[in-house]
């Protein structure tokens, strides 16, 4: 006989698999693989239906790119190595750019900063169920819970009593300084994960993505958090110039007060003294006339700065590009109950086929 066709033992480390008999296994398990199945998928439904619906509404926003980063600057060579190094997903414009430019990188720090969110939790927003406007506050401080199954709802104020307010009496602590109470801290804590912002490293997109158990607040808090950004970013950028433009302002208005008041006496001394011809009136005219001058000439060149200044912070003042505004919601983000449920009843199948498996095979021989 040809040694090809001599069958050859197996090696005692090897395992040889009988789907026929696991088959049959199955088969006279049947009804314990179908009510395991079942009782998973049961809970996985059930489970799933004790989730809050949560509602997802995104802005997505454009920032002006500064004219400093630009090739004909006197920088350019700097932009084009910032262009080489944006196809590589690396941002140098954060080292081209002056140190006091805030930089689109710092947006969600500021969006989860407690001085952001105080500032947003006192906005209003519409209540589709009240119907009516309510401060964005007051609506998280209620149970918004929308569960089919409200097994797993929190009691808010119950969760609140738990804390501990920290009492300062007045002037201790420096106007710098917060302290906030228990139950605005939980507030602020539910608005901060409710909000996320989400930068493009490549273009300086901005996405801001609210997620809330309310559609139309869903909608409302991500609209506010985009008007409060761009209104925080503008005063940022525009700052000092504002500064130097009151400034300005004010010095003008004093120089055209103190310009009437000179024209006004030299007009008074010439109307007292017409048709004199003493030198001593003369120079006294002079003296008068050069002080007008002099008045005239400090709020003309103050005039000129204060219009400068104008141009400066109107050229200072960001431009901001929205081109995904905020939508109501139609369907819900999350969470998805068929995919749980799915997922359930095939742990559930597996969870049975361990369980045939381990009635079925011999465990003296597998442990020998």
């Amino acid at each position: 006989m040809n040694e090809t066709n001599v069958p050859q033992p197996l090696h005692s480390d090897e395992i040889a698999i009988n789907f026929t008999e696991i088959w049959r296994a199955l088969l006279k398990y049947k009804l314990s693989v179908l009510f395991v199945t079942l009782l998973f998928t049961g809970l996985g439904a059930t489970f799933s239906l004790t989730l809050d619906s949560l509602y997802e509404s995104e802005v997505k926003l454009l920032p002006e790119v500064d004219s400093k980063l630009g090739g004909n600057s006197s920088s350019g060579g700097l932009g084009g190595l910032s262009s080489l190094a944006g196809l590589a997903g690396i941002n140098l414009n954060g080292a081209i750019a002056g140190s006091d430019a805030l930089q689109p990188a710092m947006y969600p720090e500021i969006v989860q900063s407690i001085p952001f969110l105080k500032e947003l939790s006192q906005s209003n927003v519409y209540n589709l169920k009240l119907k009516k406007f309510q401060k964005l506050s007051d609506y998280l401080k209620q149970d918004n819970s929308n569960a089919p199954i409200g097994i797993f709802k929190k009691d808010k104020n119950k969760d609140a009593n738990e804390l501990e307010n920290i009492n300062v009496p007045q002037g201790v602590l420096s106007p710098e300084l917060i302290n906030i109470s228990k139950q605005e801290s939980m507030v602020l804590k539910e608005l901060k994960e409710a909000i996320v912002v989400e930068i493009d490293k490549k273009s300086s997109l901005i996405k801001i993505i609210v997620t809330c158990q309310d559609p139309v607040i869903s909608a409302n808090i991500a609209n506010l958090v985009l008007n409060q950004l761009r209104r925080y970013i503008v005063q940022y950028r525009t700052e000092k110039a504002r500064k130097e433009l009151n400034f300005l302002m004010d010095r003008q208005a004093e120089a055209r007060k103190r310009y009437d008041q000179s024209l006004f006496t030299l007009s008074n001394y010439k109307d007292q003294n017409r048709n004199v011809f003493l030198n001593v009136a003369k120079d006294q005219g002079k003296k008068l006339q050069y002080e007008v001058d002099l008045a005239f000439n400090v709020y003309s060149n103050l005039t000129n700065q204060t219009t400068e200044a104008k141009i400066k912070l109107q050229k200072e003042t960001p431009v901001f590009k929205v081109l995904a505004p905020a939508q109501i919601p139609l369907k819900r983000s999350s969470p998805s109950r068929s995919l749980i449920t799915l997922g359930a009843l095939f742990i559930g199948l597996f969870v049975s086929f361990i369980g045939v498996y381990l009635k079925t095979a011999n465990l003296n021989e597998m442990l020998a």
